[in-house]
């Protein structure tokens, strides 16, 4: 039965100014919030984020903090300190090229990660921090306005993953990918969440920890084998080496079907719905085997004007499989940032209305 409904908000870090914001979303039916916290954020508002925490707490929210874009291995807009101060700590690709994100293999990254966890586990009460498409570089942004390219090309080949690799397996990195380089990556990338998530819990024993995966389902077929090689891009192969992190609580994803159609070709995936309920039945199936919570996110960004009732469709979905948390990315449906909705002022009253029909029941 889901329990939990929530939004992503981000953007006002002033504790005083938060209440109306606080208010309108519970108007929505909204019970939990997920705060955006980006390295700038964690710098230069540091006194502001507990303060905050604390305001969503009174307003009776189970709390989320994500640690948004982080090194941009974490999925999000916000530029990274990290990569403005350690250029030489990038992922570099097969082919040569230096990525806008910094390598998971990094002891320098790794550290920078968890020092700053750890005191936002410390100084916040918040109920759960929120590790967000945790990934290998697989793609640049475009450098006005919004959007991606997917590149052919693979992370990371730097000098240290190269140095690490070799040492392991006995042999240089090569330049195409076999199978011991996917699994190189994947312990690269559990390994690194397992060590964060451990970090979070020694700080505060009640926080919870939530990884929100990437959508590429274990789908059959010629589909699935498509969809495997997306896997292959991202560094997570299976998802049973997240679900089975004994700190991480929850298992959580994001199909958002609409950017796939965006921005990645569509013959990758079952479209809409249809692959959406593929995605979530894996999702289900993963996390019930080692008895994690569930969590499923659907798209209020650049959601096109005519399609909204699409995206109570897909909460409708999620709430008739037995998701325990839904949460809509993001506040307002982005209403005046590069992420705004067609018509985000109808969608963002849909949300609400759908929510609050779920609350009540």
């Amino acid at each position: 039965m889901t329990k939990e409904f929530g939004v992503a908000y981000y953007g006002v870090m002033f504790p005083d100014r938060v209440d109306q914001d606080f208010e309108e979303m519970r108007e929505h039916g909204v019970n939990a919030v997920l705060l955006g916290v980006g390295e700038y954020d964690a710098w230069f508002w540091g006194a502001a984020i507990p303060k905050i925490v604390e305001k969503a707490k009174s307003a009776g929210f189970t709390v989320y903090i994500d640690l948004w874009g982080w090194g941009k291995v974490f999925g999000g807009e916000p530029p990274s300190i990290f990569l403005q101060d350690h250029v030489e700590h990038r992922q570099v690709t097969n082919k040569g090229r230096v990525m806008p994100a910094a390598c998971i293999n990094s002891e320098e990254f790794r550290q920078y990660v968890f020092e700053r966890a750890e005191q936002l586990a410390k100084e916040t009460e918040a109920d759960y921090f929120f590790l967000d498409e945790p990934h290998f570089s697989f793609y640049v942004q475009k450098s006005e306005g919004y959007g991606f390219r997917i590149l052919k090309e693979w992370t990371c080949r730097c000098e240290t993953c190269r140095a690490k690799f070799r040492e392991e397996y006995g042999y240089e990195m090569p330049l195409e990918m076999n199978e011991d380089v996917l699994k190189f990556r994947e312990k690269t990338i559990v390994g690194f969440l397992g060590e964060l998530a451990d970090i979070i819990k020694k700080a505060d024993s009640k926080k919870k920890v939530a990884v929100c995966l990437l959508p590429a389902a274990k789908l059959g077929g010629v589909v699935g084998k498509l969809t495997g090689e997306y896997k292959k891009l991202i560094g997570v192969v299976e998802w049973d080496r997240i679900a089975e992190l004994v700190s991480v609580d929850m298992l959580g994803t994001d199909p958002y079907w609409m950017v796939i159609e965006e921005f990645i070709p569509t013959k990758l995936f079952f479209k809409g719905l249809k692959w959406y309920g593929q995605v979530v039945d894996y999702l289900l199936e993963t996390a019930r085997k080692y008895r994690k919570e569930t969590q499923v996110w659907v798209q209020a960004f650049r959601v096109p004007k005519g399609r909204e009732e699409e995206i109570v469709k897909g909460i409708d979905l999620a709430v008739a499989k037995g998701v325990d948390s839904i949460f809509a990315w993001p506040y307002r449906a982005g209403m005046f940032s590069v992420l705004e909705s067609g018509d985000a002022a109808k969608l963002w009253s849909l949300i609400g209305r759908t929510f609050k029909k779920y609350r009540e029941a």
